[in-house]
């Protein structure tokens, strides 16, 4: 079976791009499973209903988030009921949401999808030790799903690579975000868990993370909190595709998936 990750949608035109073109490359491509990083989709950050909605009935059947999760109140709002729309397992306990679901592929196949946060250089005291929480996640899931696929979303490309090599033959696919450019690392490893440091974005090529490169530039000069202002030009399509063994719940292939979005609309 063939799983589609989608880098984070960045804005209304990576949000536009992607409900546009989806339902055409899961036919095109023969998906059975779509994810997706939904953490910059409102005006930068993070997520409402409609949104996941639209996400929804264009075909993506998990989205994840990270670390804007809880910055807008309409995201809060809808969390709580929002059984394929995920927050970070390992933020704090009580918080509104889940962090990870088991869901029916095209065919049946039950999917697990985790969303997780890594801890270094983010500034949250009170976040689980990703590692140990999915340990306990795992000893949690056993039995329900072969196919479990970590969307880790973290600063650092060594938490990224301890977690990859932690859980080399436990899952699936350990797929990195919040980089927001996708990294040259993508491997198969020897036990069939999939791995990149970071899998990109829905988003303008010339930016910071999706962000107009001066609103970052200027908070290096001041030292203030960036007013982070959305472009919305120039955008890539990141993502990757993983071939998994439904019965044995191991990737036995994954590649990058990417395309300049307004040369793909001027040729369709």
């Amino acid at each position: 079976m063939k799983i589609l990750f989608i880098g984070e949608i960045v804005g209304k035109k990576g949000l536009d791009t992607v409900t546009g073109i989806l339902p055409g490359l899961i036919k095109e491509e023969s998906l059975d499973f779509v994810i997706a990083n939904a953490n910059k989709i409102d005006k930068g950050f993070s997520i409402v209903a409609e949104q996941a909605d639209e996400l929804h009935a264009a075909g993506v059947d998990v989205i994840t988030l990270g670390d804007n999760c809880l910055k807008k109140k309409a995201t809060v709002d809808f969390l709580e009921t929002a059984d394929a729309v995920l927050r970070p397992i390992n933020s704090f306990y009580g918080n509104p949401g889940r962090g990870f679901v088991i869901k029916g592929s095209r065919d049946g196949v039950p999917v697990c999808v985790i969303s997780a946060f890594g801890r270094t250089n983010f500034k949250n005291p009170v976040l689980e030790n990703p590692f140990l929480a999915m340990k306990r996640l795992l000893n949690h899931i056993a039995g329900k799903a072969k196919i479990v696929i970590l969307d880790f979303h973290c600063n650092a490309t060594s938490e990224k690579l301890c977690m990859g090599y932690y859980m080399s033959g436990k899952i699936t696919a350990v797929v990195g975000t919040n980089f927001s450019t996708q990294t040259s690392d993508l491997r198969l490893d020897e036990n069939g868990t999939a791995y990149i440091t970071d899998v990109g974005m829905v988003g303008s090529r010339y930016s910071v993370g999706g962000y107009e490169p001066q609103s970052i530039i200027d908070s290096y000069l001041s030292g203030l909190f960036p007013r982070k202002k959305v472009k919305t030009s120039d955008y890539l399509f990141n993502s990757l595709i993983i071939d998994v063994d439904p019965g044995e719940g191991k990737a036995t292939g994954v590649e990058t998936y990417n395309f300049e979005v307004d040369k793909r609309s001027a040729k369709n």
